[in-house]
């Protein structure tokens, strides 16, 4: 008998049954997803928390103030995923949009730097940059302890801003790299009121403290010219303080121009792409970056928007769109989907888009290849019940993240994926369920030469003689899980109307915390075809009314459905972006359902 029709997908479909909520009018929908927005503590960016409550925030914007005013030369160090690349460029245009020239920034190449700020990239920096007096690091630097010493033996100053989990000791305390600031929600000593942020909102936070302090001491020329402007025998102090004082009306011109409102576009992109818990700050910036994607003046996400050809919303942008900015630090470099987002034309974005899209294809296949080599790899060791860890010789880094994510969903348990070299092993892992891998890394870090990350998801470097006793000492620690949302309830035929529809995407963005709803569902089978994926496309219909359906999964492409064959599944609301689409939302366009899973089938009875 076909799985479809078998007796234990009956008991299950029974069993949901009898413990979801039936709704019957959407009243009852709107009321549960309200629910989720009744703690926060605002809804509105003019509420949210002032760059003064991020510890050292304010500070070390004066730091930078005073670099600014010496002409010193700066260097932001950003990471190559697609959190470190739009923090680097929000820092980037941040400095553009004030006019200082004398920024530039060092991204790591995952294949010659190793993750973060190394040794390697700060010898980089120093050969290409002589005179570099600042260092800011964005989405990266709490491991960066050689990096740090190498600054503090040249007297290069370090501001660090980041917001992995730091390293701690034997007696749990933080472990912070020499810096002169760090900027980190999750340090001890920070009582910012939210810790799961991206580095990219910290990088806007701290750039929202230079723009402050810029503006406040921007005031006063007199005490830069007393502060910050070395006297000496061939600068006069009038011909100084002239100078300083057209300086300074220039940067309190360009900062009264410059709104900040315009790098949350990028925010919302990192928040994202990291699988920030969509709680208060997080949900309503991003709320508002997704509102303003369309209109925006960066080239970037104009053809973003003219590639997406559907709502700008977290699972367009977090399916189609984030993987195609992740794939330049994993296959070539990070710095290609830098200078996409920094484009200064129309042509030059989509130039350097084709080739974000290019590499992406490439990345595809590369999963697929590892993906196979590591199930393989399971037998290799004498695995833990508790997580799976698997090694090859030569794997390709920069898919390893993925192949660990996908094998932490199959096995339902965390899963680390890495590469063997010279009797160092690189890789990644992915986190499953409540378990909060950083915290279980921390047990057995010492096995380990290097690793950071945060609760989800940990980069790790091991000697190829630890991998068994890492494997034995694993034990995962599990944090307070949010409430699940899976399955919302069973929703009435006739409840799937274009109305729903509107109050549904109201709650957006849907993401970690908020997921996206669905419902289980029974339509009759109208007529369904495969695609060429081996994807398949429903009519299903109630009454008069006809939806389409499309089933993203090849599970059942040589089953035999029946019209007039009641499908029974868990469906949520999208836009069928091949109708008529309109970006307008109150316009009118049709909707559909996607199929997240099938539970069973109701034949036909004659």
């Amino acid at each position: 008998m076909d799985s479809l029709l078998s007796k234990e997908c009956n008991v299950e479909i029974a069993n949901l049954k009898a413990i979801l909520t039936r709704f019957t009018t959407i009243d009852e929908i709107i009321t549960i997803l309200s629910a989720r927005f009744k703690d926060f503590a605002f809804h509105t960016l003019k509420d949210i928390p002032h760059p003064q409550e991020l510890y050292n925030n304010m500070p070390a914007s004066l730091m930078v103030v005073e670099s600014i005013f010496k002409n010193e030369k700066i260097i932001i160090v950003g990471d190559y995923d697609a959190d470190g690349v739009c923090a680097t460029c929000i820092m980037l245009d941040f400095f553009e949009s004030l006019a200082y020239p004398h920024v530039d920034f060092a991204m790591p190449n995952r294949f010659i730097h190793g993750y973060g700020f190394s040794r390697a990239l700060f010898e980089e920096i120093i050969q290409n940059h002589s005179d570099v007096k600042l260092i800011i690091t964005v989405d990266n630097g709490v491991s960066s302890f050689e990096a740090g010493q190498l600054c503090k033996e040249r007297g290069i100053k370090l501001i660090i801003t980041d917001h992995h989990t730091l390293e701690v000791d034997k007696d749990t305390n933080n472990k912070i790299p020499h810096c002169n600031f760090l900027i980190n929600p999750q340090q001890k000593d920070c009582t910012f009121p939210y810790k799961e942020i991206c580095g990219s909102l910290v990088a806007w936070y701290f750039c929202c403290a230079i723009k402050i302090s810029m503006q406040q001491i921007c005031q006063n020329p007199k005490s830069i010219v007393k502060r910050y402007i070395p006297q000496n025998n061939n600068t006069s102090k009038p011909h100084t303080y002239q100078y300083i004082k057209r300086l300074t009306n220039t940067y309190c011109a360009n900062l009264s121009n410059l709104r900040m409102e315009s790098f949350l576009l990028l925010v919302g992109i990192a928040i994202i792409s990291d699988v920030m818990p969509l709680n208060a700050i997080n949900h309503t910036i991003c709320k508002y970056a997704l509102k303003n994607f369309i209109g925006a003046k960066k080239y970037a996400i104009q053809v973003l928007v003219e590639y997406l050809r559907c709502p700008v919303n977290s699972q367009s942008l977090g399916f189609r769109l984030i993987p195609l900015l992740n794939a330049a630090g994993r296959i070539d470099n990070g710095k290609i989907a830098l200078n996409f987002l920094r484009s200064k034309s129309i042509e030059e974005a989509r130039y350097y888009f084709k080739q974000l899209k290019d590499l992406n294809a490439r990345r595809k296949s590369l999963q697929e290849e590892v993906a196979q080599k590591a199930h393989n790899a399971i037998a290799h060791f004498q695995q833990n019940n508790t997580m799976i860890c698997v090694v090859g010789n030569n794997w390709h880094e920069g898919v390893l993240g993925i192949v660990a994510g996908k094998m932490a969903e199959e096995f339902k348990k965390p899963c680390f994926v890495l590469t063997h070299i010279n009797g160092i092993c690189k890789g990644s892992g992915r986190s499953y369920g409540n378990i909060d891998l950083i915290a279980s890394m921390q047990k057995i870090g010492h096995l380990a030469n290097r690793y950071g990350g945060h609760v989800g998801a940990v980069g790790l470097e091991i000697p190829y003689s630890n991998i068994q006793n890492f494997i034995d000492s694993f034990t995962p620690i599990n944090y307070v899980a949010q409430t699940c949302y899976d399955v919302l309830g069973i929703l009435e035929a006739n409840l799937i109307t274009e109305h729903l529809f509107h109050h549904i995407i109201s709650f957006e963005p849907y993401g970690n915390g908020n997921p996206i709803p669905k419902f289980f569902i029974e339509l009759e089978i109208l007529t369904y075809k495969k695609t060429v994926q081996g994807f398949l496309e429903f009519q299903l219909c109630y009454d008069t009314q006809i939806f389409k359906a499309m089933f993203f999964n090849s599970k059942y492409a040589n089953f035999k459905f029946c019209t007039g064959d009641k499908l029974q599944f868990l469906g949520m609301f999208a836009v069928d972006t091949q109708s008529n689409y309109s970006h307008v939302f109150n316009n009118t366009h049709q909707i559909m359902l996607i199929i997240d899973k099938i539970y069973g089938l109701q034949r036909k009875t004659i």
